[in-house]
């Protein structure tokens, strides 16, 4: 990653060539108006690299400007960032865009964890593809209710992917309500967590003729 320093000379933001680097240094904030100008950007890309820096946490205008950003790749960008953690109103916001990918990189970010609202949201989502990935958030660990609800959703792929998370070996009824689930690679990916203890689970998924899905991979 290029220093700092040696980056004082693009303080007018023209070589594009270093642009993105210079968005994604974890020191953009030593120089006042670095992130202001890059958030600005004409270039999406360059905006987007900004939006993924955990360092704009320090910078409430340019959270909230890019929170706003008319390119739902900057939007997505900034809905993966652990940063927002500490800006709910932005959490909220994203939560309620109208693009799916901001829905999903929210659902998987692990700033959730102090945003039960949100979560409520997204395991209520109509877009499955949402409630998925919400399922791997380790942050589900604090939130038993949301453990039930996805451990009963009508979408198997949400279940498949609900027992692949960790956090679930925090949670015996939802263990021995899935290790009985009527799809077979739910119970078969039970069985071969390793984050489940032996015992806690008595799921024998040899016992179903298998499906042609494949298993979930990630």
């Amino acid at each position: 990653m290029i220093d700092p320093i040696a980056l004082i000379e693009l303080t007018n933001l023209k070589a594009a060539d270093k642009l993105e680097e210079l968005a994604q240094h974890p020191q953009i904030g030593m120089k006042p108006g670095w992130m202001d100008e890059l958030a600005r950007n004409k270039a999406w890309p360059i905006r987007s690299a900004l939006a993924s820096n955990p360092a704009i946490s320090a910078n409430t205008e340019v959270v909230s400007r890019i929170s706003k950003d008319r390119s739902k790749n900057v939007r997505t960008s900034l809905a993966s960032n652990p940063a927002i953690a500490s800006y709910p109103e932005i959490v909220e916001k994203l939560a309620a865009d109208e693009n799916s990918w901001v829905h999903r990189n929210l659902a998987l970010n692990p700033a959730l964890v102090n945003h039960p609202e949100v979560i409520q949201k997204l395991s209520e989502d109509e877009n499955s593809d949402v409630r998925q990935e919400l399922a791997l958030n380790p942050s589900l660990a604090n939130h038993p209710e949301i453990i039930e609800r996805l451990s009963v959703d009508e979408d198997p792929w949400v279940r498949r992917y609900l027992v692949l998370n960790p956090a679930l070996a925090e949670f015996p009824e939802a263990i021995e309500k899935l290790a009985t689930d009527k799809d077979l690679w739910v119970r078969q990916t039970l069985a071969e967590n390793p984050s489940i203890p032996r015992g806690m689970t008595n799921a024998q998924p040899w016992q179903t003729q298998p499906t042609t899905e494949k298993a979930p991979v990630i």
